[in-house]
């Protein structure tokens, strides 16, 4: 019978370590990580360890984003978690900083952690949801977590990076810890060519238009750059001074430019 891990993904700090992974193979514009791939090596590097078939029932992915701060548009960034909900299966949880409602927002990475840690235990809890927890993170805050797991009768396994060029990625203590794993670290920088995504390009047509386009988009709609830039953009009136403005914010509140600036003045914030 297959081992089943579940992988918990601290995605602030694999953001971060991206550039670790960067310079390994001394592409210091970066590159893209194949998120689907990570699943995969970690079964290969568990199942070498345990001399098991393993499954990796789930992959939960946990991150922050600006809900509404001015002068931000988080298009992108939930375009990019989409993508890893969609495409790549993960179970994503999102926590939105509040820049509205909240005179002193903390975008810290506490949010990231407290969802993974109340994740963890939760399916720790649960007969028969996994066997080992395997965590992406580098923070010395999981120990207790981990400690807190094994305890259960559960088996962990930390994924890290390796502290390169005097940089402390994943923390000594969290690699260290007494009562914390169960399984040597698996270093995503010793995987760094198996995860680089490696982008084919192609021509495609555009759902809409027809037009055909090259692209390296893998995603099962393609749209061309005239139809995206045309669906994004749209004059909206600002919820401030009714202003309207072209944009592609795509929130029910919107502020123009000048408000924007206006409120960047107001907080000593650079224009």
């Amino acid at each position: 019978m297959a081992i089943k891990t579940m992988i918990f993904v601290d995605g602030a700090w694999l953001y971060y370590g991206r550039q670790a992974l960067f310079e390994v193979l001394n592409e210091q514009d970066g590159f893209e990580i194949d998120y689907k791939r990570i699943p995969d090596i970690i079964a290969g590097d568990l199942s070498e360890c345990l001399g098991s078939d393993v499954d990796v029932v789930r992959t939960c992915y946990f991150g922050s984003i600006p809900a509404n701060r001015p002068g931000y548009n988080p298009t992108k960034q939930r375009s990019f978690y989409d993508f890893l909900a969609m495409q790549c299966a993960y179970d994503t949880e999102i926590v939105e900083i509040d820049y509205r409602h909240d005179p002193q927002p903390r975008a810290d990475d506490k949010s990231v952690h407290v969802a993974l840690a109340s994740a963890m235990m939760h399916y720790a809890a649960i007969p028969g949801a996994f066997d080992v927890a395997t965590l992406l993170a580098g923070d010395a805050d999981y120990i207790p977590l981990l400690r807190r797991v094994r305890a259960l009768g559960k088996r962990t396994q930390l994924v890290a990076i390796n502290n390169l060029g005097g940089r402390f990625i994943t923390s000594v203590g969290l690699l260290t810890a007494p009562g914390v794993h169960d399984f040597p670290p698996i270093f995503l920088d010793e995987h760094a060519k198996d995860v680089r995504l490696v982008r084919e390009e192609q021509r495609r047509a555009c759902k809409n238009c027809a037009k055909e386009e090259a692209t390296t988009w893998a995603g099962p709609d393609f749209f061309c750059s005239d139809c995206r830039g045309s669906h994004r953009k749209q004059m909206r009136a600002c919820d401030t001074c009714g202003r309207e403005e072209e944009t592609s914010w795509d929130k029910p509140y919107f502020y123009c430019s000048e408000c924007r600036r206006s409120h960047r003045q107001d907080n000593g914030r650079p224009v």
